[in-house]
């Protein structure tokens, strides 16, 4: 009997194909069960991948205007901390794009000082003093008119702690009086006046180098360099890097071809060599 049965559907199965007519599909009973689609990414999980794939921080620096540093410490992958990696990266990419930074890029840095610690912290303090130093301009309009009160004070705060110890502040006067210098000097900067970049240097070992740059500058003609004291710190006359020589004082000189006049900036340089331990 069951032979039967199967040799019937057999003939029902060829002639409904001679019909041009497919079987009936399988009801929804038999398929397996859907899988669910995945919740929506955010931008801090976007960021913890792409540091972990080793990505540059151009690739997601935008990202960061939405995410704190705390989202980004929650640990997804065993001894990965994307805190450290991506301060690291972003350390990395300042020092490669330069003068090249974008106004967007600068409100993102500048506004991200709280929630760091540590190492991290003293890194990214360092580096707001590199930003500092590639535009002043620009770090004083951000700092001063675009961030909140809590941000301005993280971002000031973080500066300080380089710019006051290469303006040797920190045995002359208490911290009030530090960021109030500070913040004068910035509403000067704001200005957006051609100057040059930084107006002082502080170097504690041999070999130490930092650029001399002219900021505000447009249709420039020439720019030259020249140390007074070359034994102590030498410049490269074409650009700007100066570099520690031997202990003592030298005056860096920048001399300033452009907008149909000429004119001359000085930074002051410092070699102080730190004692070596025992």
């Amino acid at each position: 009997m069951k032979r039967h049965i199967i040799i019937v559907c057999a003939v029902c199965a060829l002639l409904l194909a001679a019909c041009g007519r497919k079987p009936p599909a399988p009801q929804e009973t038999d398929r397996p069960p859907a899988v669910p689609l995945p919740e929506k990414v955010s931008g801090a999980d976007l960021i913890r991948e792409r540091v972990w794939r080793g990505e540059s921080a151009g690739t997601w620096l935008s990202l960061l205007a939405d995410v704190t540093w705390e989202e980004l410490a929650a640990p997804v992958r065993e001894g990965f901390d994307c805190v450290w990696e991506a301060c690291g990266d972003i350390f990395s990419y300042v020092e490669e794009q330069g003068q090249s930074l974008t106004e967007e890029e600068y409100q993102i840095l500048l506004s991200h000082v709280r929630g760091l610690d540590g190492a991290c912290a003293e890194g990214y303090n360092g580096m707001l003093y590199d930003l500092y130093v590639l535009n002043p301009a620009r770090f004083a309009r951000i700092a001063l008119d675009q961030l909140p009160p809590d941000q301005r004070e993280a971002a000031l705060g973080g500066l300080l702690y380089d710019w006051g110890d290469c303006h040797d502040l920190y045995e002359t006067m208490d911290r009030a009086g530090q960021l109030a210098l500070l913040t004068a000097r910035l509403e000067e900067d704001r200005a957006g006046a051609l100057a040059a970049s930084p107006d002082v240097m502080r170097f504690d070992c041999q070999g130490q180098s930092a650029r001399l740059l002219p900021v505000n500058a447009e249709g420039v003609y020439a720019v030259s360099y020249a140390s007074d004291r070359p034994e102590v710190a030498a410049v490269d006359g074409a650009t700007g890097l100066v570099t520690a020589v031997g202990p003592g004082e030298a005056v860096i000189t920048l001399h300033f071809e452009g907008n149909g006049e000429n004119r001359d900036f000085t930074c002051a340089v410092a070699c102080r060599w730190q004692p070596r331990l025992p």
